[in-house]
């Protein structure tokens, strides 16, 4: 019995690293704030990436799309990254069986996207374990950032604005690592700031960090076109004030020149 146990206890656990690193795709339409889109993503352990397709006057607009989960509901940036980040949409949505449903930030409208087909579009599955786009050939996103350098932008429905910026020393390999969060409109609330050299990161170059002074700690995940700040242990109020945090999605915003 105890044998038999053990094996039935390795098959779940196996069973649960398959689902943990397995990819699904969906490709949804409806309308968004009354404007009809189509909503084309990956999903990989509670990460999204993908695009939004919208048609104003006539034309397609495209937009990136990037999320993450939390508290079992989805944070969602829609964007446009052209000239500098420009937010079209804030999610807050969930998966329902084949549809997503959630509302739009901070206006409260709900949105219902459901499964849609398009013969015309090719399958954003066609290349294993990335997003593909349906529509712009050689477009995709990957699950890999590999901890690129740079500046990352944050911005929340309430125009809470942040930067991460990671540059490296060629010389020893070392990184210095800079997160600037304002504490709102009008900066009523807590400004959240955090600095730290010398940092050395993995290959892959995801990371946790803690600010030794407080006990928080902190992980950096990168992905191909944004990276997502979670806490893992401590409390951030004891490092910035009540209600300041460094938590959610930063866009990768697009080198000049």
């Amino acid at each position: 019995m105890k044998a038999k146990g053990f094996v039935v206890m390795l098959m779940v656990m196996l069973a649960l690293q398959v689902q943990a690193g397995k990819v699904s795709y969906y490709f949804w339409q409806g309308k968004v704030d009354g404007q009809p889109v189509r909503l084309a993503c990956a999903v990989k352990d509670g990460v999204m990436t993908g695009e939004m397709f919208s048609e104003v006057d006539g034309s397609t607009e495209v937009y990136n799309v990037a999320g993450y989960e939390t508290d079992g509901m989805y944070d969602i940036r829609v964007y446009d990254d052209g000239e500098g980040i420009n937010y079209i949409y804030f999610l807050r949505a969930e998966l329902k069986g084949s549809s997503l449903v959630g509302i739009v930030q901070p206006s409260g409208e709900k949105f219902r996207l459901r499964k849609y087909s398009d013969k015309y579009a090719s399958p954003i599955d066609r290349e294993p374990g990335v997003y593909s786009s349906p529509y712009l050939e050689g477009k995709v996103f990957r699950f890999e950032g590999w901890g690129r350098g740079g500046m990352y932008q944050y911005e929340n429905p309430m125009r809470v604005k942040g930067e991460l910026t990671l540059w490296g020393n060629t010389r020893d390999e070392t990184f210095e690592l800079s997160i600037r969060r304002d504490g709102g409109p009008d900066n009523k609330g807590n400004d959240a700031l955090v600095d730290a050299a010398g940092l050395y990161l993995p290959d892959h170059g995801d990371f946790d960090y803690t600010i030794q002074y407080c006990g928080y700690t902190f992980s950096v995940r990168f992905y191909d076109h944004f990276l997502v700040i979670r806490s893992v242990s401590g409390s951030p109020s004891g490092c910035f004030g009540s209600g300041a945090a460094i938590t959610g999605i930063y866009i990768a915003v697009p080198a000049k020149g």
